[in-house]
């Protein structure tokens, strides 16, 4: 009788054990130890010179805005293991499975809406100016660039701008695409060579700070939106990342968190929804 109980309680024991076992199996929020293949790792393209948002420190370590965000949503998302690394173009990597999510304050237009999948909670908003020589006093708008040069980086929302302007108004503006030397950019601005680029005001300061050069700020901004992280278009694995950073984000929102972040990084609080101009 004795050796049928002990058998019966390691019978319900193992059952106990077994169930336990395949609850934990099939928790998505189950948080690996050592090597346990529950946790699926995300290959994260960030950006190593984009101050304050994402770029090496003196010990070569990635910080800014966007990696604190992403730390913080690593943290929430216990199935998943974050890993950063910087690429020569982000888009091109996402396509190709090099990565899985990419983050450089990429705004939404309609071409890449087309291609990619737009995180749905924003990581920051984005107003931006233009910036010109200091001392000019002819460039506040749009038209006032018109017969004039603007540098902008091929694929960028600037560059969107401008080319959708120049479309509607026969090529007005020139574009300079490229963001070659800063250094040698700055030169061009100065000299007359390049009249103008667009950036947000924060962007613009720390050049300024950066490269000790004063340039003039339009007095409002030609634009507003929104940043998001971007992932793989029609992919169920990607989208499903996409939903449970989002979610993690708007934790963090309602936290109060991304608003802090953004204070300590940006000077202010970028994190509430811009009306689209």
């Amino acid at each position: 009788m004795k050796m049928n109980k002990y058998v019966s309680i390691l019978v319900i024991l193992g059952s106990i054990v077994t169930v336990l076992a395949a609850c934990g199996k099939n928790d998505p929020q189950l948080k690996a130890n050592g090597n346990n293949s529950e946790i699926t790792k995300v290959h994260v393209a960030v950006a190593n010179d984009f101050n304050p948002y994402a770029y090496l420190d003196e010990k070569g370590d990635y910080v800014g805005y966007e990696v604190e965000v992403l730390k913080k949503v690593d943290e929430l998302l216990t199935q998943y293991e974050f890993e950063y690394q910087t690429v020569s173009d982000q888009f091109v990597a996402l396509t190709s499975k090099k990565v899985d999510l990419i983050t450089s304050q990429w705004e939404k237009n309609p071409e890449r809406e087309e291609a990619y999948l737009f995180g749905k909670h924003l990581v920051t908003t984005w107003a931006a100016y233009i910036a010109f020589k200091d001392g000019r006093t002819d460039i506040q708008t749009l038209e006032d660039l018109e017969g004039k040069t603007i540098q902008a980086s091929q694929g960028t929302n600037d560059a969107f701008l401008i080319e959708s302007y120049n479309k509607k108004n026969n090529k007005a503006i020139n574009i300079e695409y490229g963001a070659g030397d800063i250094t040698v950019f700055l030169k061009k601005i100065e000299n007359g060579a390049t009249d103008a680029f667009i950036s947000t005001r924060r962007t613009i300061e720390l050049i300024e700070e950066n490269y000790n050069v004063a340039l003039g700020i339009s007095d409002k901004p030609v634009y507003n939106s929104n940043t998001y992280f971007v992932y793989r278009k029609n992919d169920a694995d990607a989208t499903k990342l996409q939903e449970a950073v989002d979610g993690a984000l708007k934790t963090l929102s309602d936290q109060g968190t991304l608003k802090e972040l953004s204070i300590k990084w940006l000077g202010e609080d970028y994190t509430k929804e811009a009306k689209i101009d």
